[in-house]
C-alpha cells in the first residue's frame, strides 16, 4: 500500500509582468497592445527602465537606450515613468493578493511578492488553486488583463522565483522537489537569480557554463567560485532548501543608485545612474523616489 504524497511546495511567488509599462497602459487605452518604453528623463540620451510586452517582441528591453528602441520598432511610445503612480496601484495589487493568501513578510520589489504556503495549501491542487483565485481577482478588479502576472509555485522562494519567469506572460509553472533538478536544466545561466554578468564569467572560468553543470556541482565547489557561504546557499536553493534569511546591508554604491526620478535636479546624470542599473535597482530607484515623494 502507498503512503501518502510527501508535499514539498513552500512558496507561491507573483511576479507582475513588464510592470511600468503596463501601468501605462492600464492608465491609457491608446497605448494598450501598442509597444510601449518606460524612461526616467524624455531625453534621447535615456535608456528604457521598463518595456511592455509588445515592445519586448521587437528586442525593446530594460536597459535599451531610446535612440536604439526607435530604431528596433518606429512605432514605440515612450512616456516618462511616474513613480508615484507605480506605487498606488501596487498597494492595489498586494492588497487584492492578500485577499487570497498572506504576505510572508515585505513585497520583495515593487513588482514582486513571494508568499508563504502552509497546511493544505501545500497540496498541488489547492495551491494551483490559490494562483487562479489571485489571476481571477485582478480581472474582477479590473486591474487585469492591462496588468498580468505570473506565478510560479515551489519548495522555497529561490525556485518560486525562477518558476514565474519560465512561462510568461501569465504563466503559472509549478516545480516540486521531484522535478529537481531536471526541471531547471532547461534555463541559462543568466536565467537564475543571482547570476549576473561578473558571476556568470566566474562560473565559466571554473568550468561551468550549463545549469545542469551547475545543479551537478558539488557545495563547496561553489562556495569557492562565489567566494564564500554564499555559494553554499545558492546550492542549498537549487535543491528546494529555504536558507536562513540574512539581513541585507545597503552599501555605499547602493545607496548612491537611490536617485529620484520623480522631482530629479539633474536629470541627465539620472538617466545615466538608471542606464548602470541592473533590472532591480532601476525597480529600487522608481519605488524609492515615489515612497520619499509621496
Amino acid at each position: 500500500m502507498r503512503g501518502p504524497a510527501v508535499v514539498t511546495l513552500r512558496c507561491l511567488f507573483v511576479d507582475f509582468n513588464s510592470y511600468f509599462a503596463s501601468v501605462e497602459q492600464f492608465d491609457h487605452e491608446a497605448l494598450r497592445g501598442r509597444p510601449v518604453g518606460v524612461v526616467p528623463v524624455m531625453a534621447a540620451t535615456t535608456c528604457c527602465i521598463a518595456a511592455s510586452r509588445e515592445a519586448k517582441l521587437h528586442g525593446v528591453k530594460t536597459g535599451t537606450p531610446v535612440h536604439e528602441a526607435l530604431e528596433r520598432c518606429p512605432d514605440i511610445a515612450i512616456v516618462q515613468a511616474r513613480p508615484a503612480r507605480y506605487v498606488e496601484l501596487h498597494h492595489q495589487l498586494i492588497a487584492a493578493i492578500q485577499d487570497c493568501i498572506p504576505i510572508d513578510g515585505k513585497p520583495l520589489s515593487i513588482d514582486e511578492v513571494a508568499c508563504r504556503l502552509i497546511g493544505r495549501e501545500r497540496q498541488r491542487d489547492n495551491a494551483v488553486a490559490i494562483a487562479h483565485k489571485i489571476k481571477q481577482t485582478l480581472i474582477d478588479r479590473g486591474l487585469s488583463p492591462a496588468i498580468r502576472c505570473s506565478i510560479g509555485i515551489a519548495p522555497n522562494t529561490f525556485l518560486a522565483k525562477t518558476a514565474s519567469d519560465i512561462e510568461k506572460v501569465d504563466g503559472l509553472t509549478v516545480v516540486e522537489l521531484a522535478d529537481l533538478p531536471t526541471a531547471l536544466h532547461g534555463l541559462g545561466l543568466q536565467d537564475l537569480c543571482g547570476v549576473g554578468p561578473s558571476m556568470l564569467q566566474r562560473l565559466i572560468d571554473a568550468g561551468i557554463e550549463t545549469v545542469e553543470q551547475l545543479t551537478a556541482a558539488p557545495r563547496e565547489h561553489l562556495r569557492a567560485i562565489w567566494g564564500g557561504i554564499e555559494g553554499g546557499r545558492f546550492w542549498a536553493q537549487l535543491r528546494g532548501i529555504e536558507p536562513p534569511r540574512v539581513s541585507a546591508r545597503r552599501s555605499p554604491r547602493s545607496a548612491i543608485r537611490m536617485c529620484s526620478i520623480h522631482n530629479c535636479e539633474a536629470p541627465r546624470a539620472c538617466a545615466r545612474c538608471c542606464s548602470s542599473c541592473s533590472p532591480r535597482q532601476r525597480c529600487v530607484c522608481a519605488w524609492s523616489s515615489a515612497r520619499r515623494a509621496a
